[in-house]
């Protein structure tokens, strides 16, 4: 039996958490609960939430030109407002004369069947936690678990199973919950928008294809990642929401009000990138990683290839670099345009 589509039902679900679990919310399926949406007051007063209302479009679209074939991408980020309604009358406007879309997720085929999917689930769960049923004050060195109990005390003072979670997990918990009770979402409804758009518009969605052959695999792999991974990435996670998560505001102001400068900032990109260097100490994860990279792009060039006209969408911390996608793009001799 097959499970496919990552819209994953008890089977796929435990495993694509792990997956999704920084850089890829955009393309992975929400399986996660989103957290409680109303503000939070602290000892320290009222947490600052992002107050942008109403009709937005976000950034203009970059243009991949490969002659009179033109690929139009738009780069999603990942938090954006809650309360922001997204409309872009350019990406209406493209996709009435697309031939297809390509979306910022995938198709997942992995084998299994519902004995597997009950033997993921208890491997999910035992992994979730730390050897001999530790706890983070037990695990954390006293300083950084002095930190991350201030925040937790801050962002999620009823939830305390963080505490019996292994530090990967509990850094990707307690940022979601941050980001929340700051009036923002990791949920890509922008993408979703997208998707629902090309198919009112009976536009072809086509998704990159990831084959998962070895799914119990690669989750007793995630068992392995070192310690020191993992402190790293809680690291990562507790300067950014200590720093920078007026800059996490910003930037999600910056995507709303199509300010593309100000969303080339380094400090969301690394703390992403530091904790899926731990995840991908697993070869299979790494490898999973790698197959979607390899096949949105590649669906992106044979899109501009054979399409006069085509949309793509792609969190936009990946479109910059010296190996993002515009820097790919331009080195197959196609002409890029800046929105």
């Amino acid at each position: 039996m097959t499970q496919r589509n990552v819209r994953p039902s008890i089977a796929a679900a435990p495993l694509l958490a792990l997956f999704a679990l920084f850089a890829f919310e955009a393309r992975a399926a929400q399986t996660e609960n989103p957290p409680a949406e109303d503000p939070l007051i602290d000892s320290a007063g009222e947490i600052e939430e992002v107050t942008i209302f109403g009709e937005l479009a976000g950034p203009g679209l970059w243009k991949v030109r490969n002659g009179e074939n033109t690929l139009y991408i738009l780069g999603t980020l990942s938090p954006l407002p809650k309360k922001m309604e997204w409309r872009s009358r350019e990406v209406e406007n493209v996709l009435a004369r697309a031939k297809q879309v390509i979306p910022a997720r995938s198709d997942v085929d992995a084998d299994i069947g519902p004995i597997k999917a009950v033997q993921l689930y208890m491997q999910f769960r035992k992994l979730r936690g730390n050897e001999d049923k530790q706890t983070l004050d037990q695990v954390l060195p006293p300083d950084l678990y002095e930190r991350f109990e201030a925040l937790r005390s801050k962002y999620a003072p009823r939830d305390r199973s963080m505490l019996e979670r292994r530090p990967l997990l509990a850094a990707g918990e307690l940022w979601r919950e941050a980001v929340s009770r700051s009036g923002l979402t990791s949920r890509n409804n922008v993408s979703r928008s997208v998707e629902k758009l090309a198919k009112s518009r009976k536009v072809p969605v086509v998704l990159p294809k990831i084959f998962i052959d070895d799914p119990k695999g690669a989750l007793a792999e995630v068992g392995q990642i070192s310690r020191q991974a993992e402190l790293s990435c809680m690291r990562s996670t507790l300067v950014r929401m200590e720093e920078d998560l007026e800059a996490a505001r910003r930037r999600a102001e910056a995507w709303a009000v199509g300010d593309v400068e100000a969303l080339r900032l380094r400090s969301a990109i690394d703390q992403q990138e530091t904790c899926w260097e731990a995840l991908q100490q697993s070869p299979k994860i790494a490898g999973i990683r790698k197959q979607f990279d390899e096949a949105w792009f590649k669906l992106a060039v044979e899109s501009v290839e054979t399409h006069d006209v085509s949309l793509a969408v792609v969190p936009i911390t990946e479109l910059f670099g010296r190996r993002g996608v515009l820097a790919l793009m331009r080195e197959r001799g196609y002409d890029v345009d800046e929105p």
